[in-house]
């Protein structure tokens, strides 16, 4: 005979989601882990720069109202694969500025421009497509 106050099977379906609700909190959390650090803000003219002719780019690096410093690194990809890393420099105040050279081999390439910077606050990176032009 069963004296408890509880229908059948409540004890368990109280576990299951217990352990269900213990399993979404697990899950979400490694989404605010992802969470972006700081922010990149790109001001690029296109997606076109021309063969052998300077392509300015700036972005800008905030956390907040805070604008960080740091150093870039830039990454090539092709197809999805990085086929090419070149060094950038390092910047202050929350503005990052520089002029690229694409040369004559990039001509009709699509490629990924992938912006990678390191701060004191962690690394993130921006992808740009680029299809160099005469």
């Amino acid at each position: 005979m069963h004296t408890s106050l509880q229908p059948r099977g409540s004890r368990s379906r109280r576990r299951v989601t217990s352990l269900a609700l213990a399993l979404i909190a697990a899950l979400m959390l490694p989404a605010s882990a992802l969470a972006a650090s700081f922010k990149l803000t790109p001001h690029i003219a296109n997606h076109t720069p021309i063969i052998n002719k300077k392509w300015p780019i700036t972005v800008d690096v905030t956390k907040g109202k805070t604008k960080l410093s740091g150093s870039v690194t830039y990454q090539f990809l092709f197809s999805g694969s990085v086929v090419s890393t070149q060094k950038g420099h390092s910047f202050k105040n929350g503005v990052y500025k520089d002029s690229l050279d694409f040369p004559a081999n990039a001509l009709g390439q699509a490629l990924t421009l992938r912006i990678v910077v390191k701060t004191k606050d962690g690394t993130e990176h921006i992808d740009w497509t680029v299809k160099a032009e005469k």
